[in-house]
């Protein structure tokens, strides 16, 4: 009994709420741009449409093949017969955009907001205001406005009622003097669009492949596709239009003939209208290039670990004569090779590759600058293009230094590449210092950014020590070679943990102020003593030497 009662309450209350997000709505089933020569049908009906200008069409619609009737048009203009609502969308050129539809019932309002309006007061949604003007015994009278009219409204409980693109449903109607209500919007279609092309850049007389994907998550009435380009082109086609689309749909077009040494943008206008016929607009854009009629193109791979590298120049004549052109390429200097050039001959519609050969010495990237053709009076470039190039690449480091009879050595083998390297090093010794400790030859793998170090120890001074050789494979098994640098042993250092020898020295005469003062009388006294004492003596000397 309790699952009744609460399945009867989600049933009352939530039914309200689905029927109020729902309405009757045209269907389009059918839809087609048509020319004055082509028809659009849809079970016993056909329609036939001729332009008149760009806002009106003479539009014949058919019943069993009988005609029903011919009238004019206004674009957006709609006509019911029977069960089938025929409507001109608008009008592209000498097309016709018609939609055929049917009356069913659509989810097509979602929530926007709830809220409890009291008497003697107002409420502000989108353009709209709404006030209570008075209350029935089972109604409310509302008073919606907004800035060009104002209208009264009665409402029941859970009756809706629908002003311009707002739903206003009245949820409750409470006498003491407020009402509970729900307020819905269309769902406006969300289509997220993209076009692409099989490639940037063409050659004058080649096709161009345009795809467009529409994507959506809700279904869509009606969408209509114009594909159109700056400067003009030819597109086949250039105008689709489909009906209740949902998840992802492509439409590709074809253009057949380019104008040389252009910029073409492609542009696609995305038409959706919804079940209420509100018009939606999304633009895209895809921008592609043309050649001139003889055309360079370079090609070099974008990452590579190969020993030799082939750059491949290819040169193609769109045009309807022969030419004879000349080619001239740079290469870049790391490579050490001279300008090239070439003198040849193309036939109309063919093309003649010429490759050549690099042989990268290093890891990183290398930059091909554009490459020159010349014909006639006319020049034209290829694009410049980069090569990245994967690597070992392994450089060996000697240090030394004289340590009392001995010369220690130090090989630092760093790899500054970006592959692994299998590597041998092999030290090359004077005559006559033996190596007494550690070893002078190494071998292992070094990782990309990572080193290894040997050391040893040499009987003797030696004053100049020659490089050290190695060798070093990648592992698609091409051998390098290496050397180290020649080195001159310095002596020694102290090493700063070694105590340093104390010097002896008479420590400096330490005195106060004072004291120095002190010391100068007491100098002075004794200087003047000495003088005394001699001049004393002197005088008893001389009175003794004259009794005598």
């Amino acid at each position: 009994m309790n699952i009744k009662i609460v399945i009867c309450f989600i049933i009352i209350c939530f039914l309200p709420v689905a029927s109020a997000s729902t309405a009757d709505v045209w269907a389009a089933k059918q839809s087609g741009f048509i020319k004055s020569n082509q028809s659009l049908s849809f079970e016993n009906y056909l329609v036939i449409s001729k332009t008149l200008d760009n806002t009106r069409a003479d539009v014949s619609i058919y019943k069993n093949n009988a005609l029903v009737e011919t009238r004019e048009f206004n674009v957006n203009e709609f006509k019911k017969y029977d069960n089938i609502m025929i409507t001109l969308l608008g009008i592209y050129g000498d097309y016709s955009w018609i939609s055929m539809s049917k009356l069913e019932t659509k989810d097509v309002f979602r929530p926007l907001s709830r809220t409890l309006l009291k008497w003697g007061e107002t409420y502000t949604i989108e353009d709209y205001s709404l006030r209570i003007d008075t209350f029935g015994s089972d109604s409310v009278n509302l008073v919606i406005s907004n800035k060009s009219a104002e209208q009264a409204g009665v409402f029941s409980k859970d009756d809706f009622k629908d002003y311009g693109l707002l739903r206003i449903a009245v949820r409750e109607i409470n006498r003491t003097g407020f009402v509970e209500l729900e307020f819905f919007t269309n769902k406006a279609p969300a289509i997220n669009a993209e076009m692409s092309t099989d490639k940037d850049e063409y050659f004058p007389d080649e096709n161009v492949l345009v795809t467009i994907n529409i994507t959506s998550d809700d279904v869509q009435n009606i969408v209509g596709i114009n594909v159109e380009s700056n400067p003009l082109t030819e597109i086949k086609p250039d105008r689709f239009s489909i009906t209740g689309v949902t998840g992802t749909k492509s439409f590709q077009s074809h253009i057949t003939s380019l104008p040389e040494r252009s910029t073409i943008s492609i542009n696609a206008n995305i038409e959706t209208r919804d079940y209420l016929n509100n018009k939606y607009i999304v633009n895209v854009i895809k921008v592609i290039n043309t050649t001139p009629v003889v055309s360079i193109t370079k090609r070099v791979p974008e990452e590579t670990d190969e020993e030799n590298v082939n750059v491949t120049l290819q040169v193609y004549n769109s045009g309807t004569t022969m030419e004879n052109v000349s080619v001239y390429e740079t290469v870049p200097e790391e490579f050490n090779l001279k300008p090239l050039s070439w003198r040849i001959g193309i036939e109309p519609g063919n093309s003649t590759n010429i490759t050549y050969q690099v042989s990268p010495q290093k890891p990183g990237k290398y930059t091909f600058p554009p490459t020159i053709v010349k014909w006639k009076i006319y020049s034209t470039l290829s694009k410049e293009m980069v090569m990245t190039v994967h690597m070992p690449y392994i450089s060996i480091t000697k240090t030394a230094v004289t340590n009392k009879s001995l010369t220690d050595v130090k090989l630092v083998i760093s790899n500054i590449g970006d592959r692994k390297a299998n590597v041998s090093v092999s030290d090359n010794i004077p005559p006559g210092y033996p190596a007494v400790y550690g070893k002078t030859t190494w071998s292992g793998f070094v990782e990309g950014g990572e080193s290894a170090a040997i050391t040893y120890s040499l009987q003797g001074i030696v004053n100049v020590l020659p490089d050290a050789s190695g060798t070093y494979r990648d592992m698609r098994g091409v051998t390098r070679q290496v050397q180290s640098n020649v080195v001159e042993p310095e002596a020694k250092s102290i090493n700063a943990n070694t105590k340093k020898k104390e010097s002896v020295s008479t420590p400096a005469l330490k005195t106060e102020p004072y004291g120095l003062i002190s010391f100068m009388i007491l100098s002075f006294i004794a200087i003047g003593g000495i003088i005394a004492g001699v001049t004393f003596a002197a005088y008893l000397f001389a009175k003794f030497k004259r009794r005598k």
